[in-house]
């Protein structure tokens, strides 16, 4: 996640610094040709390829994966620049008569001006009078949302452009028609924020950050700035100073986009490192709040041990006398089961069914131990619906008065969601109890916000092979309800240190990306601010540049 992150708000700050000096370009030529004539229709065009070069600069600050204020203002004003860009585009086109077509008079192709009167003297018949250019008349619906409002100007723009181009001369505005439909492909892409909120994981997979949409909007922008690129470099390449300054402007930008890149990878790999090293420390702590559980049960195992008339009763082969001797235990101590056995392992008493006794446990590896002198515990998963159960249970062996050993308890605790709720109010971190690579107990909740996620099984290969085919801790990023968490894996072991499910602790990735990417904005509106200081010296260096060579 980190790797899309990092390239995924580094490239969008790239890609809308490259519009924004496309359109920076587009202005600069529009303005210097402005400047000898200065028509209103042109002072229009230039004025809005002015402001849809601030508005993809501003853009450019817009943090996509950031709800605060300060990205829904940057964002929102950009639109509002671009929307105005786009107006002052559309009406300079639509002030801007077309070109007339060439007359054709006996098979051939008259000049552009030969549709004006004739002097009669030089022999010629007075042609036709000079037809008048067509203006048409568009109207459009301008919509309240932006997000209406911005595709529609665009493909206005396009479509004003292509009939310049066609049904007029000016072919070589065909590029132009091309990169403002490109540009009307974005608008439409882009406008994928109302539908953020959705709670279909399908729906969102689309729409969110960094998601099909967005990449493809980001797509869009970029073939729209490379084929305006290419119509208006080929222009400003004309002029010495125009060349200079384009020139100088662009490596000044390169200079801040590494600058850029290079901190916020350092800014976001550290933010990353240090919520991973947290999450592997709370995972101990995890790991130490289960052998805590786990000492309890075995020294609760140890008291059943050593309850007066247990060691009789057992050498008696009574099991009532047991179950009498233990009777109130389990519910007192609120342990999940209490198995009492003989020397050969047969269950004499069961405290959570007192009426089922008799079979065996000699193949238990805590009993064996426990008959042969050696206290022991383990953890223990057994099947169940919807999720399997995760028991600490422990084994004590019980001596008679001459030191014998007549038989074992056997105590067991389940590990709920009040222990994860636990961990989670004294770490404020997510966090989940596994049982082989099911969900037993956890803090984490289903996409619909109300239920446990319980019984959903881990699915990350990279996981599963680390935390229990090696028995190796595991920390990174993983998906959890199609959100990005980062998390941390640790292998919840048995008696005999093999994995049999595993412990999590996790921390949504939005949360780590909400503080880097507050930094991030700061230093993007920072570089941007740089860049619109360093215009006016870059130009005044390229005009006495100009000068110099010329």
């Amino acid at each position: 996640m980190l790797t899309t992150q990092f390239f995924g708000l580094n490239l969008y700050f790239a890609v809308n610094l490259l519009a924004a000096l496309v359109c920076f370009g587009v202005f600069w030529l529009i303005y210097d040709a402005w400047t000898g004539r200065r028509h209103k229709k042109e002072a229009l065009k230039w004025a809005g390829f002015l402001m849809l070069s601030l508005g993809f600069l501003l853009r450019a600050t817009a943090i996509q994966s950031q709800s605060g204020q300060l990205s829904q203002w940057a964002d929102y004003v950009a639109s509002i620049l671009r929307a105005i860009g786009y107006i002052g585009i559309v009406a300079g086109q639509l002030l801007d008569p077309l070109q007339p077509r060439p007359m054709y008079s006996n098979g051939a192709v008259s000049d552009v001006f030969d549709d004006l009167p004739k002097d009669p003297t030089q022999g010629g018949a007075a042609g036709p009078p000079p037809s008048k250019p067509r203006r048409g008349h568009h109207a459009f619906f301008v919509a309240p949302a932006l997000s209406v409002l911005l595709p529609g100007l665009a493909a206005l723009g396009s479509l004003l452009y292509w009939r310049r181009a066609s049904t007029g001369l000016e072919r070589h505005l065909r590029p132009v028609a091309w990169g403002f439909g490109g540009l009307t492909l974005f608008e439409v892409l882009s406008d994928t924020a109302a539908w953020q909120d959705t709670s279909n994981p399908i729906i969102y997979q689309w729409v969110a950050p960094f998601g099909p949409l967005w990449w493809a909007a980001l797509a869009m922008l970029v073939v729209s700035s490379i084929v305006l690129g290419r119509w208006v470099w080929q222009y400003l390449t004309k002029r010495l100073q125009s060349q200079l300054f384009m020139v100088l402007v662009t490596q000044a930008l390169g200079l801040f986009l590494f600058t850029t890149v290079g901190f916020t990878f350092l800014l976001l790999k550290s933010g990353q490192d240090r919520s991973l090293t947290d999450l592997s420390t709370a995972t101990n702590v995890l790991e130490y709040a289960i052998s805590s559980r786990q000492a309890e049960t075995a020294a609760e195992a140890e008291g059943v041990a050593s309850i007066g008339g247990v060691a009789s009763s057992l050498a008696a082969r009574d099991p009532r006398a047991v179950a009498a001797a233990v009777a109130d235990y389990l519910p007192r101590h609120r342990l999940t089961s209490l198995i009492v056995v003989d020397s050969a392992g047969q269950v004499l008493m069961r405290g959570e069914d007192p009426e089922r006794f008799g079979d065996s446990r000699s193949n238990d590896p805590l009993v064996r131990r426990a008959l042969v002198g050696t206290a022991a515990s383990s953890v223990v998963v057994s099947g169940g619906v919807p999720a399997p159960t995760v028991t600490l249970v422990a084994a004590s062996p019980i001596r008679d008065a001459s030191g014998v050993i007549v038989g074992a308890a056997i105590t067991g605790r389940a590990i709920s969601n009040a222990f994860v709720d636990g961990i989670r109010s004294s770490t404020g971190l997510d966090s989940a109890i596994y049982g082989g690579k099911i969900r037993a107990a956890t803090t984490l909740v289903d996409s619909g916000g109300t239920d446990r996620a319980i019984g959903i099984a881990e699915t990350n290969e990279a996981v599963i092979d680390r935390v229990l085919t090696s028995n190796k801790s595991y920390s990174g990023t993983v998906n959890f309800q199609n959100r990005p968490y980062l998390v941390a894996f640790t292998p919840l072991r048995d008696v005999n240190n093999r994995p049999v499910g595993m412990l999590l602790a996790a921390r949504p990735a939005s949360a780590l990306y909400a503080s880097a990417n507050q930094s991030i904005q700061i230093t993007f509106l920072f570089v941007v601010a740089l860049v619109c200081v360093s215009i006016y010296p870059i130009f005044r260096l390229s005009r006495y540049l100009a000068r110099q060579l010329g």
